[in-house]
C-alpha cells in the first residue's frame, strides 16, 4: 500500500487472525481502508464482502479497491446492517466491524440473529471500538458490556468475550457449531 492506514485499522488487522482463505464480511466498510489492507492477504477462496448503508460509502469502497473488485476478491454491497437477511445463504468465516455503534446504541436494531445466520459453523464475529487512548469511545458508557450483552442475546452465538486491554476494545463471539 502506498498510504498508511489509520492507526485503529492497523491495530485491528492482526487481531482478525487471518490466514487469507477466509470468506469475510465487513460491516460499515466505508471508505474501504480495511478492505484495502486485507485484500492483498487473500489467497485461494479468500474473499471480502464490504457492506455499507450509504451509496457514497459504497462508491468510495469500490473506487479505493477497484483492482480487488475486478480480480473478484472484493464485493461491495450497499445495504443497512439493520435490514440484513441471511439470503442468499452465504456463509462467512469472519464478520467484523470497526466503530459501528448500533450494537450498543440500538441493540434491538443490531440484527445479530441475521449475522449469526450468515456465519459458517465455528465462524467468528469481531467488533472493534476506539481510535486510540482518550478517544471517548462509547461516550462514557461501558461499551464492551453493552455490546457483549447484545451478542449474548443471539441464540446462534457462543463464547462472547471482551478484550479491553489495548487502545482498541474488541468484543468477539463464535457461531455455535
Amino acid at each position: 500500500m502506498s498510504e498508511q492506514p489509520p492507526a485503529h485499522i492497523a491495530r485491528l488487522i492482526p487481531r482478525l487472525e487471518l490466514t487469507g482463505t477466509e470468506r469475510i464480511l465487513e460491516l460499515g466498510a466505508a471508505p474501504g481502508v480495511a478492505v484495502a489492507e486485507i485484500g492483498p492477504i487473500l489467497s485461494g477462496d479468500g474473499h471480502v464482502t464490504a457492506l455499507d448503508r450509504s451509496a457514497v460509502g459504497a462508491r468510495r469502497i469500490r473506487e479505493r479497491n477497484q483492482a480487488l473488485v475486478d480480480a473478484g476478491r472484493v464485493s461491495v454491497v450497499e445495504q443497512d446492517l439493520t435490514t440484513l437477511a441471511p439470503e442468499p445463504p452465504s456463509r462467512f468465516d469472519l464478520i467484523f466491524a470497526s466503530n459501528v455503534n448500533v450494537f450498543w446504541t440500538h441493540p434491538r436494531k443490531a440484527n445479530v440473529d441475521a449475522l449469526a445466520a450468515l456465519l459458517a459453523p465455528g465462524g467468528r464475529l469481531r467488533l472493534f471500538y476506539g481510535y486510540g487512548p482518550g478517544d471517548g469511545a462509547g461516550s462514557g458508557r461501558d461499551t464492551g458490556s453493552l455490546v457483549a450483552a447484545t451478542l449474548r442475546a443471539a441464540a446462534g452465538l457462543a463464547d462472547v468475550t471482551i478484550d479491553g486491554a489495548g487502545p482498541t476494545l474488541q468484543v468477539s463471539a463464535r457461531k455455535r457449531d
